[in-house]
């Protein structure tokens, strides 16, 4: 029964990255997404030029960089949702963390998504809270 549901679940991600593909968009899978907005605030690099970023592997986990710590976690695309659980992320301590804070507690609050050509937004219940885009074209 596992293997069905592991197969099923394959299948559909295949189906989600082709659909997403024949259509121009980046698919969500195995895409770097570099964060550019958050909460309608344009967010830069940090002092040491690295972007915060987040990517999804097709073993619906997801790992990143936050500004100063890595995370990572386990995410479900269900009826048209994204639900990401079970973020952790390091406890380093860095003076400037480039909204760091911020960024997680956005992750914690999507539960959807919308992916327009290089362009991924995040939604809470009422509006995008951050928005990533990624070199891949």
């Amino acid at each position: 029964m596992k293997n069905i549901t592991v197969v099923f679940c394959l299948l559909l991600c295949v189906n989600f990255v082709a659909k997403a593909q024949e259509k121009g968009n980046l698919p969500l899978i195995e895409t770097e997404w570099s964060l550019t907005n958050l909460n309608e605030k344009e967010i830069s690099k940090n002092d040491e030029g690295l972007a915060s970023f987040i990517v999804f592997s097709s073993d619906n986990t997801f790992k990143g960089f936050a500004g100063c710590n890595k995370f990572q976690g386990v995410y479900k695309i269900e009826s048209g949702k994204l639900l990401l659980d079970k973020i952790g992320a390091t406890k380093m301590e860095c003076e400037n963390s480039n909204n760091e804070r911020e960024f997680l507690k956005a992750l914690n609050k999507s539960i959807s998504f919308k992916i327009v050509k290089n362009q991924l937004m995040l939604k809470d219940k009422s509006k995008t809270i951050a928005i990533f885009e990624s070199k891949n074209n």
